[in-house]
């Protein structure tokens, strides 16, 4: 049945609507427009794409539509150098150049998020309700953002209200090629301003069923529902100062058979989550500007396993029941100088606790400054160099220094190179708590004798755009020292049985090297074509071998089409995956297949379909099977 009404959708969506159909080629479905060539993150202040310092790369509005894309796992999963994995209680994580998921540090509009279950923020969690685009800055940013974010950093760029009223309400279902999985989902959106008051309102809802291929436990996919809430108020003062408030407010649930402790378990897992904020922005002078914020982050977690496992000897605290939390307070201020030096200077108070069932209650606390001077030395070169303090209650004090160069080789053409250094202290989970991977057949043991990480990072490369082509090659090399890595040393049991032992150690020093290809082409007849390749090389410097999850390769590839007047956009997408190594066995190579076709009618309804993963391939790897989805949006 399934099939029958993609198929019905599909031929309709290829009827001429010449009349109907708009031409809004910078829209998106919901009606607003993306600024996908500005960018923030790298520098904290804003500027195009093309001067920003380093390897940065922006996912729009348009391209997370087209991707079907209804989490911020789904929108990164074909950026350059980034690997999506699934962590502990099937949480999705990104790990960047390969520096692993605790590497990466993730933001929404510059604000930090409390971790959540396990050490873990799931990004699979956060829903794309208000996310406007998402912005993947790759290598060394510790001088500006301190602790985790040695790989780099993802920020969530919101939306925010709109001048005039609009609105947007998208619905889809979906099921899997096996009748398994059925997928309900609906969102809305509505934002308006009135004088200086604005308000921006948004919302979803995504039901999803298990499903299990083999008929063994652990379930190959768990029941899933997740319910968002988020807004926006902002009020304009007076010209060039505004006030901001907003909140985001999460609740997902898991519910599946787990192999827990040697036993067939049933896993009933709640994640709430809450976060809020208040903004100041101004603009003091012309030539300066002034950010002071408030950020509360929580995350609990509520988790019944029956019939229940047993706590392990010598082991503290339970995720099972917990909560954490995280408040923030920042102040920031830029400013042009001497007509070459965009100057940055801030500081932060950062408190994060941890409490559970069992009495356990702990806070550490984080206090930090950062300076970073854009120097403009003449027309073809940018300096950018920076340095952040950071004073850590539980392992003290570090510097994190940064310096990137552009400069304009010819027009459309730049070389940029970068070095930085950065930090992450352990976690609680990686001291004290077993965890539990890939439903129990992993075991991952705690050890509280662990040193903080620290790394150094170097970046050069090349990029630049000719006519319809543009492209980026960009080399990199990451060596981090005392790196916490889990590191086999037994298994028990064999077939579905079988579980693997590791332990958290520090394992010296390892590199982490490779180069990123990025590319694309503007082709006739409304078609383009772009993609990404990323080779990565890794090693444990101590006993020479390679880092286990790693794919020697990853990248992707899009052909991409679009027709204006018929309302017409469609993509094929191509996801390649390579072999990862794990000591008792690796981990194949997978490429997966994925389309999708969108129709606009009457100017302001959307119909769309696809299927992802055409070839039903990486069932060995826990990827979800062939999946067929359609649906609407509406918008004002």
């Amino acid at each position: 049945m399934k099939k029958w009404c993609v198929a019905i959708g599909l031929i309709w969506m290829l009827i001429p609507n010449e009349v109907m159909a708009g031409s809004h080629d910078g829209d998106t479905a919901d009606g607003t427009v993306d600024a996908g060539r500005v960018v923030v993150t790298a520098t904290m202040t804003e500027k195009q794409i093309t001067d920003a310092p380093g390897a940065v790369e922006v996912i729009t509005r348009q391209e997370m539509i087209e991707m079907n894309a209804q989490t911020v796992a789904d929108a990164v999963a074909d950026a350059t150098g980034l690997v999506v994995t699934t962590e502990t209680g099937r949480q999705k994580r990104p790990s960047i150049r390969g520096t692993g998921s605790n590497h990466t540090l993730l933001l929404i509009d510059g604000r930090r998020l409390a971790s959540g279950f396990k050490d873990l923020l799931g990004i699979e969690q956060i829903p794309m309700d208000m996310v406007q685009r998402i912005e993947v800055v790759r290598g060394p940013t510790s001088a500006l953002y301190g602790s985790d974010a040695i790989g780099g950093v993802i920020n969530i760029i919101t939306k925010t209200p709109p001048k005039e009223l609009s609105a947007g309400l998208t619905a889809q279902y979906g099921q899997s090629t096996y009748n398994e999985g059925q997928e309900v989902i609906g969102s809305a959106v509505v934002g308006n301003t009135w004088d200086r008051l604005g308000v921006l309102l948004a919302g979803g809802y995504r039901d999803k069923d298990g499903y299990d291929r083999d008929g063994v436990t652990p379930d190959d996919g768990d029941d899933m529902n997740l319910s968002s809430g988020a807004g926006r108020l902002s009020f304009d003062i007076n010209r060039g100062h505004r006030l901001l408030a907003g909140l985001e407010a999460v609740d997902k649930n898991n519910t599946g058979l787990r192999d827990l402790q040697s036993m067939d378990r049933e896993r009933d897992a709640d994640y709430s989550r809450l976060n809020y904020f208040l903004e100041y922005d101004g603009h003091p002078t012309s030539l300066t500007s002034l950010m002071l914020r408030a950020n509360h982050s929580e995350q609990e977690n509520d988790i019944e396993i029956t019939p229940a496992t047993s706590m392990i000897a010598g082991s503290i605290g339970d995720e099972n029941n917990s909560k954490r939390r995280l408040d923030q307070v920042e102040a920031r201020f830029n400013g042009l100088f001497f007509d070459r030096h965009l100057v940055t200077v801030g500081g932060e108070y950062r408190e994060e606790g941890r409490e559970d069932d069992t009495g356990m209650d702990d806070d550490i606390d984080n206090v930090s400054g950062y300076l970073q001077d854009e120097y403009r030395i003449f027309d073809p070169f940018l300096l950018v160099v920076g340095v952040r303090y950071d004073d850590h209650s539980d392992f003290g004090s570090q510097w994190t220094p940064r310096a990137s160069l552009t400069y304009n080789v010819v027009e459309h053409l730049r070389l940029k190179a970068s070095y930085g250094e950065g930090f992450r202290a352990p976690g609680f989970m990686e001291l004290y708590v077993p965890t539990y991977m890939k439903r129990g057949k992993l075991v991952y043991e705690p050890n509280a004798e662990l040193d903080p990480e620290t790394s150094q990072s170097y970046e050069i490369g090349i990029e630049g755009e000719y006519k319809r082509f543009s492209g980026q090659v960009m080399a990199f090399k990451t060596s981090i020292d005392d790196m916490i890595e889990a590191v086999y040393y037994a298994s028990t049991g064999s077939g579905n049985k079988k579980k693997d032992y590791y332990q958290y150690q520090n394992i010296g020093e390892v590199t982490m090297s490779g180069v990123e290809l990025q590319w694309g082409l503007g082709l006739p007849m409304g078609f383009d074509l772009s993609g990404n390749l990323a080779y990565l090389d890794t090693e444990n410097e101590d006993t020479g071998e390679e880092l286990e999850g790693r794919p020697d390769y990853n990248g992707s590839l899009k052909l991409g089409y679009h027709h204006a007047g018929m309302g017409l956009r469609a993509n094929l997408r191509l996801n390649y995956i390579g072999e990862r190594y794990y000591a008792d066995e690796p981990e194949k190579d997978v490429t997966l297949l994925n389309a999708y076709l969108s129709k606009t009618v009457f100017d302001n309804v959307m119909l769309f379909a696809g299927v992802d993963n055409i070839f039903n391939a990486g069932s060995e790897n826990d990827i979800e099977p062939t999946f067929y989805y359609a649906g609407v949006s509406l918008k004002y």
